[in-house]
């Protein structure tokens, strides 16, 4: 049943290595829920040491309480044998047991893309990775990362701002903000797609749980992305992972003497896939799009006003004051094209008084 497997992977201090051991021994977390003193004091003399986390959490918190404090918080659950877990984890053979998370899961049936890179990067990688993302929102894929600093946090954004979905993955409880000046980030990410995590809630950042979490950014991903990244840097990590999961690895290139392209360079050199611009990276990762944006670019029979407010909108939101100040049309003629437009699928409103155009 659901609530023991997220009663077991709320177990504080466990990872998944000892989650592993704990099903050889006793199949199924509910055994482990109902275990013996005797049992878990024979596998602690054996050398598990850990068995006392067990023992002192199920004093203090019984599976209907975690899932209880959970929900009050706000966050989900998912096992790996609930038939909603993400499909794109399903052959990994070190997928996570559970899920916690805040918001939705990616949808199956939308590409996604992992777009990663260094934390400390440079202004014409954060333009890279944020013209990648706005791409992938107007395609109608999903953009991946970690809601770091640096190139995840700035295609995260982009994304956001752009009308489309994100999904973090983080290194900590999805009830942690880190890092904390990203606060808004992961509100917003939990509003406009989500965030997931395989640790309990309540679990620090250790800088061990990145590296570790990144194979399931590469897993949730159809296409890794890397955009700026030194050598031996996380977002190395994360394009092996993929490259062992058999997905698509792509990295931009840069100049040889540029530290924060040795990477990307050297997974290029690998067999990576080169990214010169984001409309050539679109047309490769998603070839319907131009197709469909031929089709919503076409000649629309639309009336003067709505032909204005139209091109006065792109993928980041404006607010039906910015768009009054644009057009100077009158409020009374703004809203009726507003209404017109949205009608008709050519955009959208992402907040009370607030629209982009859609993908």
């Amino acid at each position: 049943m659901e609530k023991y497997w997220e009663w077991f992977c709320s177990i504080p201090g466990l990872y998944h290595a000892q989650q592993e051991t704990l099903l050889r021994c006793f199949g199924t977390p509910e055994a482990v829920w109902n275990a013996g003193e005797r049992e878990l004091a024979h596998l602690k003399e054996r050398g598990c040491t850990w068995t006392a986390k067990i023992q002192k959490f199920r004093k203090e918190i019984s599976p209907e309480k975690a899932v209880h404090m959970h929900r009050r918080e706000g966050i989900q659950f998912i096992s790996r044998e609930h038939a909603g877990y993400p499909e794109r984890l399903g052959p990994l053979d070190n997928r996570p047991y559970g899920l916690f998370y805040r918001g939705e899961l990616p949808e199956e049936t939308a590409r996604s893309v992992a777009i990663v890179g260094a934390r400390v990067c440079t202004r014409s990688g954060k333009e890279m990775a944020r013209q990648l993302a706005v791409k992938v929102a107007q395609a109608g894929g999903a953009v991946i990362s970690g809601a770091a600093y640096g190139i995840d946090g700035t295609a995260q954004w982009a994304a956001l701002e752009a009308g489309g979905r994100s999904f973090a993955v983080l290194g900590c409880g999805v009830d942690v903000c880190y890092p904390a000046p990203h606060r808004e980030l992961l509100d917003r990410l939990s509003r406009q797609g989500g965030i997931l995590s395989e640790f309990p809630p309540g679990t620090p950042p250790k800088p061990f749980h990145f590296p570790v979490r990144n194979r399931i950014i590469s897993g949730l991903a159809d296409i890794v992305v890397v955009v700026e990244a030194r050598a031996g840097s996380g977002s190395l990590i994360t394009a092996d992972f993929a490259a062992e999961q058999g997905r698509s690895v792509m990295a931009v290139p840069g100049r040889p003497q540029d530290e924060l392209s040795e990477g990307c360079n050297t997974l290029i050199s690998q067999g990576a896939g080169v990214i010169l611009s984001a409309d050539s990276f679109i047309k490769t990762a998603f070839p319907e799009y131009q197709e469909k944006k031929m089709q919503l670019s076409g000649d629309m029979a639309l009336a003067p006003a709505e032909k204005l407010v139209y091109s006065s909108l792109d993928f980041y939101a404006k607010t039906i004051w910015e768009l009054e100040e644009l057009t100077a049309l009158s409020l009374a003629d703004l809203s009726g094209s507003l209404l017109s437009l949205e009608a008709r699928g050519l955009i959208r409103e992402t907040g009370h008084g607030c629209y982009v155009r859609r993908a």
